[in-house]
């Protein structure tokens, strides 16, 4: 592997690390004009990962893609399993706690 094969490997790392940073960031953020900044840094980044290596870009994005599914369902199966636990206990104060916990999942 040569010099600047490496160099665009670990160029294509950094910028999937900042749009993983990016994405992570805008859920906290209610300012819009701070919000659009942080779509204008995405934007430059996802396109910069572009240019420098087009097949990495569509990787990433399938990668997205695949993380999200996986979260969503994951989910699904974690409110299913508390739903069964809820349905099978008699104790209150657990029943508090799984609710509780059940709404944070519909959110």
């Amino acid at each position: 592997m040569t010099e600047k094969e490496i160099q665009k490997l670990l160029e294509i790392q950094y910028l999937k690390g900042r749009i993983d940073e990016l994405h992570k960031a805008i859920p906290t953020v209610t300012d819009l004009s701070r919000q659009r900044k942080l779509d204008v840094r995405l934007d430059k980044y996802y396109k910069k990962l572009k240019n420098t290596d087009e097949v990495s870009y569509h990787l990433y994005q399938v990668e997205n893609s695949n993380r999200y599914h996986s979260k969503k369902r994951g989910i699904e199966e974690i409110r299913e399993l508390l739903q069964e636990a809820y349905d099978h206990t008699d104790n209150d104060v657990v029943r508090i706690k799984i609710s509780n916990q059940l709404d944070r999942y519909s959110k």
